[in-house]
């Protein structure tokens, strides 16, 4: 009998023995889980960072491959976002900005709440905590929806160094400089500032930061909210600014029909003095500018010192989020953590990015202007996010409307002001 055991025994170890490495052999040999990424990082060093991050997640998790599923910048905010969102199979993660479009993603379902995620091993404090301040826009209902990627100055004023020089003209403090500094320019038959306003948004954005320098910030949000009217002496200073500087000849004569991206490129070719934009322009630069293209840049100068945005950046966040319909959600949150790693963001931020990981900025060798970027961030007295990431988008673009008619001279500050209360009207 006991032969008889130790025989039976023997025989369902062989088995079990068997059927684990049959087991293991198909799992060894099972296809790597692909988890797909879709956004907007078409080309220069950051899209060469990211492709980097990923072939080291790869490497490292030889049973993930990553797959991403890129669109340009407009098509990307028209229809491939959307599209995407709405798919039988969504993808897996998806960029987003933080504030307006990632709290309707969270409400209409797309985007999944990942607290649980944040609150294991200290994910969310490896982050600046500013980035999860309520402004910022990484939660909705007090909960993250995003894994913080990269924090943007969204506009300041790009100037080139050797025409400034030339012409006798120095970065201003004051508007009152700034307005000075347009005037001598255009005497010298520079275009002053270039702006590719097709979108709107360009103009629309600096427009939104001289408003939030010059009207009270209760006023400001309240009219954004579509609960008091724009047509106030606030908002009215702040186009009336924009119009002294059509009068003085600031801007290129084709603004309202040039596309952000001639308008970049018309700077590197030293058409312009100046380029007010987002901080991406330094890896825009890096890959499309001259190599002895000499630039520096400005925060809007001081408008209103009695106002408590004097000392403002315009600024805003972006991020990755998990689809709340992904098949990988775990997968997908391993490659978010691997992203977010010290050692990758320092790479994130050498390829031009603002990275809001604790440290990466300090261990980074950064460009001149990067540290100038990052400096502006870090000592701004406040920061504004733009309308079209905080406000019903449709409301913000009435406001950029508004602002280009008055750029383009084709209404005065206050009757554009009176058509925009007119316009979003139907929006309360």
């Amino acid at each position: 009998m006991a032969s008889w055991t130790r025989m039976r025994n023997l025989a369902a170890g062989v088995i079990a023995a068997a059927v684990l490495a049959s087991t293991f052999g198909q799992r060894a040999g099972a296809e790597p889980v692909e988890i797909r990424i879709t956004h907007s990082i078409t080309g220069g060093t950051q899209k060469e960072a990211l492709d980097g991050i990923i072939a080291d997640f790869e490497k490292a998790n030889p049973d993930i491959k990553v797959k991403q599923v890129v669109f340009d910048d407009d098509q990307y905010s028209d229809t491939g976002l959307i599209t995407q969102l709405k798919s039988a199979t969504p993808p897996d993660i998806y960029f987003q900005w933080a504030g307006f479009p990632m709290q309707r993603d969270a409400k209409e379902g797309f985007a999944k709440d990942i607290s649980a995620e944040m609150d294991a091993d200290g994910w969310k404090d490896s982050f600046l905590p500013s980035v999860w301040s309520p402004s910022m826009g990484m939660l909705y209902e007090g909960h993250p929806y995003l894994v913080p990627m990269t924090l943007d100055v969204t506009n300041v004023i790009w100037f080139n160094k050797k025409i400034f020089a030339e012409d006798g003209v120095k970065a201003p403090a004051t508007w009152d400089e700034f307005m000075a500094a347009v005037k001598t320019l255009a005497e010298k038959g520079e275009t002053p500032i270039v702006i590719g306003n097709q979108e709107l948004w360009p103009l629309g954005n600096w427009a939104s930061h001289i408003a939030s320098r010059v009207v009270e910030p209760a006023h400001y949000d309240a009219a954004f909210k579509l609960q008091e009217p724009f047509s106030q002496p606030g908002f009215e200073k702040a186009l009336t600014l924009i119009d002294d500087l059509r009068k003085a000849g600031a801007f290129n004569k084709d603004i309202a029909g040039l596309g952000a991206d001639p308008a970049m490129s018309t700077f590197f070719q030293e058409a312009a003095a100046m380029h007010p934009i987002g901080s991406w322009l330094v890896p825009s630069a890096n890959e499309m500018a001259e190599k002895d293209f000499d630039y520096g840049a400005f925060n809007t100068p001081l408008i209103d010192p009695a106002n408590p945005t004097k000392d403002s950046v315009i600024g805003t966040a972006t991020g990755f989020a998990v689809h709340a319909k992904s098949a990988h959600p775990k997968e997908a949150i391993a490659f978010l953590k691997f992203f977010t790693r010290l050692d990758s963001q320092v790479k994130w931020a050498e390829a031009g990015s603002f990275s809001p990981v604790k440290g990466a900025m300090e261990q980074a060798k950064l460009d001149d202007k990067t540290k100038q970027m990052a400096d502006m961030l870090s000592h701004a007295g406040s920061l504004v996010p733009p309308p079209d990431t905080t406000y019903p988008v449709a409301v913000a673009e009435s406001y950029y409307q508004a602002a280009a008619y008055v750029a383009g001279g084709e209404k005065s500050p206050h009757d554009a002001l009176v058509w925009l209360d007119e316009h979003v009207k139907a929006m309360k």
